[in-house]
């Protein structure tokens, strides 16, 4: 089953995941209101780079899972996909 989900950056700040980049496109129009034409700048990430980039809970963590930890973590505990997947966190001075 995980191998079928995907992880797609949507624009600089929302990664999603999903079975295909159409239907995460949709559930993200749908859940946000954001405008179709101002919504994507997609991309999926590599398979390779699950293994590397990581996912922390909070600015402040020590402890941190990959990508692919996180994906395996939802299926195991029913996510329905598509769905939120994460995001950046944006900082002012």
């Amino acid at each position: 089953m995980i191998h079928n989900v995907k992880v797609f950056r949507l624009n600089l700040l929302d990664w999603w995941a999903g079975y295909d980049l159409a239907s995460v496109k949709s559930a993200y129009l749908v859940e946000t209101g954001v405008a179709k034409e101002e919504a994507f700048d997609e991309d999926e990430l590599p398979q390779d780079a699950m293994n590397t980039v990581r996912i922390y809970p909070n600015p402040y963590a020590k402890e941190s899972s990959t990508f692919q930890e996180e994906l395996a973590r939802m299926v195991v505990e029913g996510q329905e996909f598509p769905c939120y997947f994460a995001g950046r966190l944006s900082f002012s001075d």
